[in-house]
């Protein structure tokens, strides 16, 4: 295992947070970036649900006392296969009031005081953005079985419970006085108007009326960019003010290569 040298950035969700056939997706947004300043670890499971995704939290979080990097972001990104409807044969559907304690159970594993993983301990600000799943659109999926297990009325109720998940762990982050800011990303809303609504605009911002294009993408990381330079500015994860971990070519010693890695930032410096 490499070495760590530098903090990460927690990619969690299903298809859309995993998917890297899409030029500009999340995980590329990301590494572009904090390139060379964060290591961004995408555990995005395509298909995945919360309910089959909150056991997977014991191989993805380091217990406290464990050594490896110190997490600085989380972003949270589930609903669309929760949102499968009960009847389908895929056996994806979750019920929203299972889908809002799994959410739950992310977020005390991340924030509680009483969580056994080191990043709700650790001494560097945490910083969580939850997304809503984007709007369908089924007049694009030509897969009749694909196209019949989902329904946007249905897909916009778990869209509702990832805000009001949302709102409530924003309040709590706040009133607890931890170093943990909490904020939403309404991917639904921001692409809906990006596309003049429920038609055929949306096909400019789905590949096959559940997962993005760039453009769509684009949306989404309009507002996470616009998070991290407002909501979380001051919190040391603002792209434009970070230093490289290791300096610059130009800065390296010519006479002494060494220089190279006592330049590594702390808390990595051995």
């Amino acid at each position: 295992m490499a070495r760590p040298i530098q903090d990460t950035i927690l990619l969690l969700g299903d298809s859309l947070t995993s998917r890297q056939d899409v030029p500009n997706s999340l995980q590329a947004r990301f590494c572009e970036a904090y390139r060379r300043t964060m290591d961004v670890a995408n555990r995005g499971l395509g298909g995945y649900n919360t309910r089959f995704y909150v056991p997977l939290l014991d191989e993805m979080l380091l217990r406290q006392g464990e050594p490896g990097s110190r997490i600085r972001l989380v972003t949270i990104w589930f609903g669309a296969n929760d949102a499968v409807l009960r009847t389908s044969p895929t056996q994806q559907h979750v019920p929203i009031p299972e889908y809002t304690s799994n959410l739950t159970a992310i977020f005390r594993a991340l924030t509680s005081p009483k969580s056994s993983y080191s990043v709700a301990h650790q001494d560097v600000p945490l910083n969580i953005i939850l997304i809503t799943p984007p709007p369908l659109y089924p007049e694009m999926m030509t897969d009749e079985a694909f196209k019949s297990q989902r329904k946007v009325n249905v897909t916009e109720e778990y869209r509702e419970a990832v805000l009001h998940v949302g709102q409530e762990w924003k309040a709590k982050a706040v009133a607890s006085q931890k170093n943990c800011r909490i904020e939403t990303v309404d991917l639904w809303d921001k692409i809906l108007e990006e596309a003049g609504g429920q038609g055929e605009g949306l096909r400019d911002y789905l590949t096959d009326g559940l997962h993005l294009t760039t453009k769509g993408y684009d949306v989404l990381w309009k507002d996470i960019h616009r998070i991290l330079k407002t909501d979380f500015a001051g919190r040391g994860i603002d792209p434009d003010d970070m230093e490289f971990s290791i300096a610059d070519w130009s800065r390296v010693d010519y006479s002494d290569p060494t220089s190279a890695q006592k330049s590594l930032r702390p808390p990595y410096r051995r």
